[in-house]
């Protein structure tokens, strides 16, 4: 039990023993309300005033234990007070608090389960490209380095009941689970939050295809396999350098100002019902599309110059991250850019 539950368990003993303490002496010596807690009061702060009536013997038996428990829990709640005091848990406590507030004020957030070896570089892509997420991580030492790094962060273990309610999960966007060494816990994790919550996008980090299935089957949206990618690119840089090296430049940050991004046509958008020859014509877009899913489908499509875009179609686009930002106001979509 940490200092700050320790204080609170015996300020809340106190009190208790204040409320008993003036009934029984209420109920002991027949006095008023007001005698029996002033009694009360300079009984367990050992004052030492006169007693406010005579005592009978009854009575001198509960003062007697009453100044025994008292002084004993005082004496505990002082000392837990100067070990929060000592140690910083004050200004831990009140920074705590703070970011309670501050979390549950986030809507459409992402929340990370763990800040491991997947879980930090992934916070730190998601706050280099301003996407707001909470961390949920039960380890002390990576929630310091967590607080260090000013990310929102809730302490505590993300399969224990009400941890993820904590962290705005029924307002949030998308839960990323990095347990992938605690297979049974991430997948305990993605079954509960599916159930509670049906509509929320759920990835997952998985080591193998084994752990993989059993995620999906869980009720993950997407597993991720970042032994399967690792693999993937040795391939890559074996038989496909370029491609490899085009692939680096489109997915960081900092490579000639080129990114992947995706949206969906919304309604009514302008885009709606022409090509995409016409669309580059008329709004002078340079990006280009590389993919449509059209609306309800599963399979992506390539497209040509001719291709219709249709309402809730989704596309891929390859361009500069300058220019997706007016593709979307153009479009009509004034979801968050996120880009790739």
């Amino acid at each position: 039990m940490t200092p700050i539950r320790r204080f609170r368990l015996s300020v809340g003993l106190f009190l208790f023993l204040i409320g008993g303490g003036t009934f029984g002496y209420m109920e002991i010596e027949g006095w008023g309300w007001v005698d029996s807690l002033f009694m009360t009061v300079i009984t367990l702060s050992t004052v030492g005033y006169q007693t406010v009536h005579p005592l009978d013997q009854a009575g001198l038996f509960f003062t007697m234990g009453l100044i025994i428990v008292g002084v004993g829990t005082l004496g505990y709640a002082i000392a837990t007070l100067s070990e929060i005091i000592l140690e910083g848990h004050l200004r831990s406590f009140w920074g705590g608090r703070k970011m309670e507030r501050m979390i549950e004020k986030l809507e459409g957030h992402i929340i990370v389960c763990g800040f491991g070896r997947i879980g930090s570089p992934v916070a730190d892509a998601l706050h280099a490209r301003k996407i707001p997420f909470v961390v949920v991580e039960e380890n002390p030492e990576l929630v310091k380095e967590i607080v260090a790094k000013k990310y929102l962060t809730l302490m505590g273990n993300a399969t224990e009941e009400g941890v993820l309610e904590k962290a705005g999960i029924g307002r949030a966007q998308a839960l990323l689970v990095t347990l992938s060494t605690r297979v049974a816990d991430a997948a305990y994790i993605i079954m509960s939050s599916r159930i509670d919550h049906p509509s929320l996008t759920i990835i997952a980090m998985a080591n193998d295809a084994k752990t993989e299935s059993k995620f999906l089957r869980a009720g993950a949206n997407k597993v991720v396999s970042h032994f399967l990618l690792g693999c993937n690119r040795m391939v890559m840089a074996l038989t496909q350098p370029t491609l490899l090296d085009v692939m680096d430049i489109v997915t960081t940050r900092d490579g000639m100002g080129l990114a992947f991004d995706e949206m969906v046509v919304p309604e009514m958008s302008p885009f709606c019902d022409l090509s995409i020859e016409e669309i580059a014509k008329k709004f002078i877009v340079r990006s280009h599309i590389i993919a449509i899913r059209p609306a309800g489908g599963k399979n992506f499509v390539l497209p040509t110059a001719q291709s219709i875009l249709r309402a809730r179609d989704q596309i891929v686009i390859i361009g500069t991250r300058e220019e997706f930002e007016r593709i979307r106001e153009m479009a009509g979509d004034g979801r968050t850019m996120v880009s790739s």
